[in-house]
């Protein structure tokens, strides 16, 4: 390149240079220059100073362009502003960069590279692996790097013009902000080529200049450094493109421009990495496991912590090495004062001169003037999860129709599909919010979601809470006794969501639809048996409500019955019984003892004492609440069929089988007179019976009740409902004490498949064919089969139900048999005393199940007495 021009030596800038005794090195440091080898090429005449090194010359010299023989007298300077507001990142490199523009070579970058340049090596492979394919389309020399501001665009320019610089003839760099930046940098840049603009052109006149100059030439990069209107790339590119232009921009739909390559944040590894580096930490070229676990570790956290967002990350690496602190202490900081770490830039810093908070709240700014809507969502998304937000929660005609009916969201303004289009094409040219078309969501990078809350008032905070909680509690799916799994996704997709709300939400808004909101998604927990995390969203519900109405509210009351149900699943009987008896009572003095409403709390306290065998107890209270159904419905309601069908549980375990088959028969007639002999809780009952007439030994009867309690619930229900699973689980029981094994092994397997798809491999239903299929190996002499079964069983129940519940100390009896009939027997004792002591504790002295552990107990200190004595 430039062989049109002879070098003119610049013997003044030398001389000057000379005279003070400096050095090519120490007048690149004074200049934030990165190549000392660039004065020489300047005192040789093969390159030229842009205007903003010319301004630098003059004020380190305290000399005039003229004196210093930048320009020829009589010619006054053409003065620019600098090529970018910001000088580089990094510190000068102590060891002296490879020569960059050699000569021949054209080098117009004002930045150093960056030493602490970590990770991206998949977006620079594939931008060179594209440049250079050969294939001439404009998607194969025009790339684009598009991502939220803060993401390193530049920086990876920057390292991609570094790295692959020795493949081109020139690289320049312009700045593409607006208009007039990219003629103020081409006019710069002609400058630098040898061409500057004559008298009589104008400014504007460089976009076509060098375009023309671009022509003419081969084998350049041209960096369009933060462009963001796209046609300004027709200005400058010329017919026949003989180079390679690469952009950075905030936009993210480049349409035929460019090819986009999306930026996401950096891993957590990649973010720890570069802190350290950039803390000094670790050598520049050192890689993550050379540094120190507890290093790795804190520098993981901090990144995961700042959403791998680049900018962040080197605000934080600013921020340790000026105050010395460690990443410990950053830690703790950042959880009281993150909204002052945020906007504090550092004072060394040389390149992205804002900090988060501003980059961010400009980008606001800007998208609240161009369009309100697309800022009042980016709001509403400021108080959801960052990721995964369903769109049809600003769509749905549900949430819509509870807009129009619902005070709460005044101010509140919906689109329409085609204003929701417009309001993310806008979020999205300034890359603030990323979307999903193939499942319908949206996200946004964590801490936008951050520098919004933070720059709002407490009183536009509530606004926006009381937005969003309404927003989801219309779109969230009511939970009943009856739903089925359909309607599993939709709840899915909001319940990220709604635990957003109830990690923030209570400490500034208590109100009566957060609590709606709060229980429809326990509701929903408690039916995936995700029964801790359902337990809380109870708990804050109950304290809103409590909060709201009073102790004394029949709300209040029902809330309790909930989570005293969902404390009976988890085996914790005292606390189930307190708050049944509680919500009894508040019920019953609010309504009378024979409302409807009370037969819940009445039901729920009768099977607390039937699971822990107070069966004396349990059976009044079942009968007085099968009592309030029949005097409220009718004897013939669905309600009663249920209430019976729980009567019959209480005799089964009583002895009283007459009876229990006398209630199982009735809930069935029921159930198939009033819902049809296709409603799908028949199958519930047909088990039932089922189930009585095999503890009976009533083999032949029980067969068909149990097969046609699953043809009905795979015809209702599907046969991937887990309850059509249960359902094969009794027939398989039926048929392991019948000892048709391989029939029962077929079955146990096939209920297990079926629970986990549906509900997972950790829903505690699932240890019930697991433990069927333990107990027929163990029948049948395959003990290490039986064994890994029971093993399985056990985990999901201790970690579902917990190492205390029933049924977990139930596996540990089975296990503690298995063990005596291997021989082992210490590892049987132990096992027989846990289940033993958990039997005790959970269910009395007096249950079955506990008579049963004891007996086995002594049976096995009997064995083993026995072997002690034989062997002495």
């Amino acid at each position: 390149m430039n062989t049109d021009r002879m070098p003119t030596p610049n013997l003044r800038l030398r001389a000057e240079r000379e005279q003070r005794k400096w050095s090519r090195l120490y007048m690149a440091e004074k200049l934030n220059l990165g190549d000392p080898k660039t004065i020489g090429r300047w005192e040789r005449g093969t390159a030229q100073p842009s205007p903003h090194f010319r301004r630098k010359l003059c004020e380190l010299f305290a000399m005039s362009a003229e004196e210093l023989g930048l320009i020829s007298s009589g010619v006054a300077p053409y003065e620019i502003p600098p090529l970018h507001p910001s000088l580089p990142m990094s510190q000068p490199q102590t060891v002296q960069e490879e020569s960059i523009a050699r000569e021949g070579k054209d080098w117009y970058v004002p930045y150093w590279r960056n030493p602490f340049f970590t990770g991206r090596q998949d977006v620079l492979t594939s931008l060179h692996t594209v440049f250079f394919s050969g294939r001439l389309t404009t998607l194969s020399y025009i790339q684009a790097l598009s991502g939220l501001g803060g993401i390193g665009k530049t920086h990876i320019a920057i390292e991609y013009a570094y790295r692959y610089r020795d493949q081109y003839a020139g690289i320049f760099w312009v700045q593409a902000d607006t208009r007039d930046d990219l003629v103020s940098s081409c006019t710069g840049l002609l400058d630098f080529l040898g061409h500057p603009l004559r008298e009589r052109q104008k400014d504007e006149d460089s976009l076509g200049l060098f375009s023309d100059w671009l022509s003419r030439h081969t084998r350049w990069l041209l960096i369009m450094d933060n462009i963001e209107d796209l046609a300004l790339i027709q200005q400058v590119l010329p017919v026949d493109c003989q180079g390679h232009i690469l952009l950075t921009t905030r936009i993210q739909s480049t349409a035929s421009f460019a090819r986009c390559i999306p930026l996401d944040k950096m891993t957590d590894s990649d973010g720890a990495l570069f802190l350290l580096r950039r803390i000094k930490r670790l050598e520049p070229d050192a890689t993550l496991v050379q540094s120190p676990p507890t290093d790795q570790c804190l520098g993981q956290r901090l990144s995961d912590l700042l959403g791998g967002l680049p900018l962040a990350l080197d605000q934080a690496g600013a921020y340790i090495e000026e105050t010395g602190c460690s990443i410990s202490d950053y830690l703790q900081r950042y959880t009281h004062l993150r909204s002052q770490l945020l906007d504090r830039r550092g004072t060394s810093v040389r390149d992205h001169p804002h900090s988060v908070t501003a980059t961010f709240s400009l980008a606001y700014t800007q998208v609240r003037q161009r369009q309100p809507l697309a800022a009042d969502l980016l709001c509403l998304c400021a108080f959801l999860a960052a990721d995964g937000i369903p769109e049809e929660l600003f769509l749905s005609d549900a949430t819509r129709l509870s807009r129009s009916e619902n005070s709460s969201a005044e101010g509140l303004i919906l689109p329409d599909p085609y204003q929701f289009d417009l309001a993310i094409a806008v979020l999205r040219s300034f890359s603030l919010v990323q979307r999903q078309p193939e499942t319908q969501t949206i996200s946004l990078h964590r801490l936008v979601q951050v520098i919004l809350q933070e720059g709002m008032s407490e009183q536009e905070q509530v606004k926006w809470h009381q937005c969003v909680v309404h927003l989801l509690n219309a779109a969230f799916p009511v939970i009943t006794s009856d739903t089925g799994t359909d309607i599993w996704g939709p709840c899915e997709r909001l319940l990220p969501h709604v635990m957003t709300c109830a990690a923030v939400f209570p400490t500034l808004l208590q109100h009566q639809q957060l609590a709606e909101l709060l229980l429809k998604a326990a509701d929903y927990l408690d039916q995936r048996s995700q029964y801790e995390r359902a337990k809380s969203l109870y708990q804050q519900a109950l304290q809103i409500q409590v909060q709201v109405v009073g102790l004394e509210h029949p709300a209040v009351a029902s809330l309790q019955s909930k989570l005293a149900y969902l404390y009976r699943l988890l085996g914790d009987y005292e606390q189930a019984e307190r708050l049944f008896q509680s919500a009894q009572q508040v019920l019953e003095q609010t309504w009378g003892p024979e409302h409807p409403e009370i037969a819940f709390p009445l039901e729920g306290l009768a099977m607390v004492y039937y699971e822990q065998g107070k069966y004396d107890l349990a059976l009044p209270l079942q009968q007085r609440a099968l009592q309030i159904r029949e005097q409220t419905w009718g004897p013939e309601h669905l309600e009663v069929a249920l209430s019976l069908n729980r009567l019959g549980n209480v005799y089964m375990e009583q002895h009283k089988y007459d009876l229990a088959e006398q209630v199982y028969q009735r809930a069935l007639q029921i159930r198939e007179q009033t819902g049809g002999l296709e409603y799908f809780r028949i199958a519930g009952s047909l088990s039932n019976l089922g189930n009585l007439y095999r503890v009976q030994g009533r083999y032949e009867q029980a067969e068909p009740l149990c097969q046609r309690a699953v043809r009905l619930a795979e015809q209702t229900l599907g046969a991937s409902h887990p309850d059509m699973a249960a359902t094969l689980v009794v027939l398989a029981d039926l048929y392991r004490e019948w000892g048709k094994y391989e029939q029962a092994k077929l079955l146990y397997q096939q209920a297990h498949s079926l629970f986990e798809q549906a509900l997972g491999p950790e829903h505690h239903v699932g240890a019930y064919p697991l433990h069927g299929l333990a107990l027929l190996y163990c029948e049948q002499g395959y003990y290490e089969q039986a064994e890994a079964l029971f093993q399985r069983a056990l985990l999901i129940r201790e970690r579902r139900l917990g190492q205390h519940h029933p049924e977990t100390a139930q596996i540990l009896y089975d296990l503690a048999r298995l063990c005596k009939l291997q021989g082992k027997m210490d590892n049987a004792s132990l096992l027989a005393g846990s289940s033993l002591q958990i039997h005790a504790q959970s269910l009395g002295n007096i249950h079955p199940k506990t008579v049963a552990s004891r007996a086995l107990l002594a049976q096995i200190e009997e064995a083993r007495r026995s072997t002690r004595k034989h062997a002495g």
